[in-house]
């Protein structure tokens, strides 16, 4: 079940929000098909190179994918470098396209206005 991803171009830099000096966290969320998951944690814990990105995996009941969400926070010193790596190593477990969205903090610990 080895879907090739859709041809996509450059993903658009990780920007601050404007007005607020809070820093940006991004959330890249995709599927996996269930016969792939071992090999695609594989790839992404090899190609996260023991950075602190996290990967979740949404809580339900699909028997034939998972939907997993990688996390970089604002630890991270670059966020977009390690993203581009990874999306590269998990290119061929992905099950149609990667979902890339950025938030910042306007409450609560990391909020800064």
């Amino acid at each position: 079940m080895n879907a090739s991803p859709p041809t996509r171009a450059a993903a658009p830099p990780i920007r601050p929000v404007p007005g607020s000096t809070a820093p940006v966290e991004l959330y890249v969320y995709y599927r996996v098909h269930a016969d792939q998951l071992t090999a695609a944690l594989a790839a992404f814990e090899h190609a996260r190179q023991a950075q602190p990105v996290r990967l979740l995996q949404r809580h339900d009941n699909d028997p034939v994918f998972q939907t997993w969400m990688e996390i970089y926070g604002p630890e991270l010193p670059d966020a977009a470098d390690a993203e581009r790596r990874i999306a590269a190593a998990l290119g061929a477990f992905a099950q149609g396209p990667r979902h890339r969205e950025a938030f910042a903090a306007v409450a609560g610990p990391g909020a800064v206005h």
